[in-house]
């Protein structure tokens, strides 16, 4: 299955991790991938920071902890002891940048039976967030693991430090993305000046002078605003 086919799995489970989309992502995953990890319990923040800085620097992406994989598949054993989330972030402060844009969201079950196997079980949910006009992005402090200079990437499914290769790819995309940025600042130019060009004011002096041109300012304007949507890839959402 290609990553788009994996990304689409557990979608839901990045725009609003809680106990039913959880769920469901684990009916349909089988493993991890770049932009998926597990761990069956927590691990030290040094080396969970490691991971995050991987998936930011990567494509973004989720770790799930409180999960075991095994060849029957992800079995969801639970987090012992689990630690506060908020504790669990002012740890991963220490090693991870300011603008790394990250959340840690606990998973908490009851006994009801619809649960099936996570019933009275606790698990962790991190979502990553993909902002290439930031990568890479480095530890914060050495460690004996690791060094503020390395930089960490995603490939075959495991955290590794990044080769020419891979350093590479991450520039090349922080430049396109930055590019993207100044593209979109002009185009949201151009709409303010078309925007202007249909207020009011103008509406009425064209309805009388010019009409044609007014239609035609118009059509500007709509052609602009999908430009912009289809830059920013917002050009198919529905909120629904």
């Amino acid at each position: 299955m290609d990553n788009k086919g994996i990304k689409e799995k557990f979608a839901k489970l990045f725009d609003d991790p809680n106990r039913e989309t959880f769920k469901i992502a684990l009916n349909n995953l089988t493993g991890e991938y770049d932009d998926l990890e597990f761990k069956e319990q927590e691990i030290d923040e040094h080396i969970l920071a490691k991971h995050i800085l991987g998936i930011a620097n990567t494509s973004g992406g989720v770790i799930c902890l409180g999960i075991k994989e095994s060849d029957d598949g992800l079995i969801p054993i639970g987090i012992n002891n689990s630690s506060d989330s908020t504790d669990l972030k002012k740890k991963l402060s220490k090693y991870l940048p300011y603008n790394l844009d990250y959340e840690v969201h606990p998973i908490d079950y009851d006994d009801k039976e619809l649960w099936g196997d996570v019933r009275n079980k606790s698990f962790k949910i991190i979502t990553v967030e993909y902002t290439p006009e930031y990568i890479p992005f480095m530890p914060m402090k050495d460690h004996v693991d690791y060094k503020r200079t390395d930089i960490f990437c995603r490939k075959n499914s495991s955290t590794n430090r990044c080769e020419y290769d891979d350093l590479q790819n991450i520039l090349n995309k922080r430049v396109s993305a930055s590019q993207n940025i100044l593209n979109i600042n002009k185009e949201l130019n151009e709409l303010e000046l078309l925007m202007k060009r249909t207020s009011l004011q103008y509406k009425l002096y064209y309805s009388i002078n010019n009409p044609d041109f007014l239609n035609i300012i118009s059509q500007f304007k709509e052609k602009k605003i999908k430009r912009i949507e289809k830059g920013l890839g917002i050009e198919d959402y529905d909120e629904n």
